[in-house]
């Protein structure tokens, strides 16, 4: 109703106002109660780097399930470089990766460090023996690699390990797995370098080992723009788990 400059609801226009707003608020909050829905049903999607799955990830799953047994959880073992183009593409909600991260919109936070070995068949131990001297006895022998189509970043921190000891590893033979490299090393077919945990995880005897001083950093991993609550809990029990089991 206009009455010159001024401009007033009907009776009719209030009454549309108020019914409005409640039709307004209702949609509003249906929206709300169906992501919460959502969220609670969907599982989160894990990913972890494989050495760390059972040595790691394993017992604070325990926990967690007794904190959170309503959580829902798809696990999957997977490179640090596929959990990353996961965590980019929605695939993976959470990741457990080693330090490479290369996209800023995740955040990486540390949890764990593993070790590097030198590992070669047990009939070349020497015991007291260095580094160095294990790498000049192992020079000629044949060197098998991480392949690096399956773990980039594991090959080239392998690579700097042996580039501070004046060595440049070739290939002799390539694998896609740490346990496969660690099976040709105990049957004499040469050495290599792997993260300690594949070792003390496997049962293959007849290896012999030198832990190396490298170190590498072992993550949690997110996207920093939209993680649910049901993420951002695991996330926070998660670092408050590793930072008591360090």
């Amino acid at each position: 109703d206009r009455s010159g400059r001024k401009t007033s609801l009907t009776e009719a226009g209030s009454y549309l106002l108020v019914e409005a707003e409640r039709l307004l608020e209702g949609v509003e909050s249906a929206c709300r109660n169906a992501k919460a829905i959502a969220e609670k049903s969907r599982a989160l999607d894990i990913g972890c780097v494989n050495f760390f799955f059972n040595t790691g990830l394993m017992p604070f799953l325990e926990e967690l399930r007794r904190a959170k047994p309503e959580l829902r959880m798809e696990l999957r073992v997977m490179s640090t470089e596929a959990q990353e183009r996961s965590l980019m593409s929605g695939a993976i909600d959470i990741g457990f990766v080693r330090s490479w991260i290369h996209e800023d919109a995740l955040a990486f936070e540390p949890v764990a460090e593993e070790a590097l070995v030198l590992i070669f068949p047990e009939s070349m131990r020497h015991e007291g023996a260095s580094p160095e001297e294990y790498f000049a006895a192992l020079a000629d022998r044949p060197f098998i690699g991480m392949g690096r189509t399956s773990a980039t970043g594991l090959v080239d921190a392998i690579a700097a390990a042996c580039t501070k000891l004046g060595f440049t590893p070739i290939p002799a033979y390539e694998c896609l797995d740490a346990y496969s490299i660690i099976g040709l090393v105990a049957s004499g077919l040469g050495w290599s370098i792997v993260p300690r945990i594949e070792l003390s995880d496997s049962d293959i005897s007849g290896i012999g080992s030198l832990q190396l001083p490298d170190r590498i950093v072992i993550g949690i991993c997110y996207r920093k723009a939209d993680l649910s609550d049901d993420a951002r809990n695991f996330v926070n029990l998660a670092k408050a788990y590793f930072s008591r089991v360090k």
